[in-house]
C-alpha cells in the first residue's frame, strides 16, 4: 500500500487501515500472506509453484481511516447516508512491479446503492450515473491518482468548454490535433460536498472554478486532457487534532479541501474571493506542471517513500504571476 502520494511531501500510513486481507489461487485455494515487517507497508504472497494467483481482496474501514489521518486533505471520507469520497492512493494497493510499468491497463468497477450517484475522476460522465459505473486506467499511477465520489449530498455540475469560446483565432497546431496530441474541447466537472451551507455559495464557487480553468487554458494555450474535475469538500473537522484547508493536484482533477467556516458568498470581500480562486487555479495548473512536465522523482513515482525533490521552485512558483492578468 502507498505511504507517499504523487505531488505530496509527507507520509501517510494508509496500510494501517487494511483489514481482512486474503488471496486465492485460480483453483480457489487460499494463498498464505505475510507482512514483511511490523512497520512496513508490504506483504508477501507465498504461492505454490503449481498455483497461479487469481484474486486479492481486503477491506478498509473509512471511519477508522478518517479518524486516524489528521490532515483532511490526505484522507478518504464517509458520512453515513450522505456522502463518500475516496482518494485512489489511500485505498488501492499494488503488486510489484506494476507501480513502475507505463502501460498496464487496470479496470475499476464501482458499485454503490442503486439510488446513489457516482462520479469517477478516472472516467467521468456528462450525466450522473447511479448504482454502478466503471473506468479504465492506463497504469497504476493513473488509478492511484484518481478519486471516487458518491452520495445523495454530492453536488454535481458539468460544463463543456470549447476552444472556439477561448481562442477566436485558434492557435492550436492542426497537425497536433489530428495526431490527438491536444484536445479542442474540455469536459469540466465541479463536485462539491459542504457541511456549511450558510457560508458557502455553491453556484458562485462553481463559476469561480470554471473561470480559473479558462484562465489557465488561455495561459498555457493548450488542452492536454479531455476531461477535468474540481472536487471540493467543506467538512467540519472531527476534533481539535484534525486539520483542514489542504488541497492536492492530480492528473485529471484537483481535490480542494476548504477550511470549515470559510466565507465564500455574496458577502465575501474581493480579496477573499481572489484568494479562494487562486487556490483553485494553483491546483488546476499542476495538471500541466508537474503532472505532465515533471522533473526527476515525480514520475515514475515511489509510493513507499516521500521523494527528495530539489525542483519544487519550478513546480510551485514559476507560473502564477501572469495567470490572473488574463481575467
Amino acid at each position: 500500500m502507498p505511504r507517499s502520494v504523487p505531488s505530496g511531501y509527507n507520509l501517510q500510513f494508509y496500510d494501517s487501515y487494511v483489514d481482512n486481507l486474503t488471496a486465492k489461487s485460480s483453483s480457489g485455494n487460499f494463498i498464505t500472506i505475510k507482512k514483511e515487517s511490523i512497520d512496513g507497508p508490504r506483504w508477501t504472497l507465498e504461492c505454490a509453484l503449481n498455483e497461479t494467483l487469481s484474486t486479492i481482496s481486503y477491506s478498509i474501514n473509512l471511519t477508522k481511516h478518517e479518524q486516524g489521518i489528521l490532515n483532511a486533505g490526505d484522507a478518504s471520507k464517509i458520512r453515513l447516508n450522505r456522502y463518500i469520497s475516496t482518494l485512489g492512493y489511500s485505498i488501492f494497493g499494488y503488486l510489484e512491479p506494476m507501480d513502475k510499468v507505463e502501460n498496464f491497463p487496470l479496470m475499476l468497477i464501482v458499485q454503490s446503492l442503486s439510488e446513489w450517484p457516482i462520479h469517477l475522476t478516472l472516467s467521468p460522465s456528462n450525466q450522473q450515473i447511479y448504482g454502478t459505473t466503471s473506468g479504465i486506467a492506463k497504469n497504476y499511477y493513473h488509478l492511484a491518482d484518481s478519486q471516487i465520489y458518491m452520495g445523495p449530498n454530492m453536488n454535481f455540475t458539468y460544463i463543456s468548454i470549447s476552444d472556439d469560446k477561448l481562442f477566436p483565432c485558434s492557435s492550436f497546431d492542426q497537425k497536433l490535433i489530428e495526431q490527438n496530441h491536444t484536445q479542442i474541447s474540455l469536459s469540466f466537472y465541479v463536485i462539491i460536498y459542504t457541511e456549511d451551507t450558510e457560508n458557502f455559495d455553491i453556484d458562485m464557487v462553481t463559476k469561480l472554478s470554471v473561470q480559473a480553468m479558462k484562465n489557465l487554458l488561455l495561459y498555457y494555450n493548450i488542452i492536454p486532457f479531455s476531461f477535468y474535475t474540481v472536487a471540493m469538500e467543506i467538512i467540519k473537522p472531527l476534533d481539535d487534532k484534525h486539520t483542514d484547508g489542504f488541497s492536492m493536484e492530480h492528473l485529471n482533477s484537483c481535490t480542494i479541501n476548504v477550511k470549515y467556516g470559510t466565507i465564500i458568498n455574496k458577502n465575501s470581500t474581493d480579496n477573499q474571493i481572489k484568494q479562494f480562486q487562486y487556490n483553485i487555479a494553483h491546483h488546476i495548473q499542476h495538471a500541466w506542471l508537474p503532472k505532465r512536465l515533471f522533473s526527476i522523482f515525480y514520475y515514475p513515482f515511489t509510493f513507499e517513500l516521500t521523494p527528495v525533490i530539489d525542483t519544487i521552485w519550478f513546480n510551485e512558483v514559476c507560473w502564477y504571476h501572469d495567470v490572473f492578468k488574463l481575467g
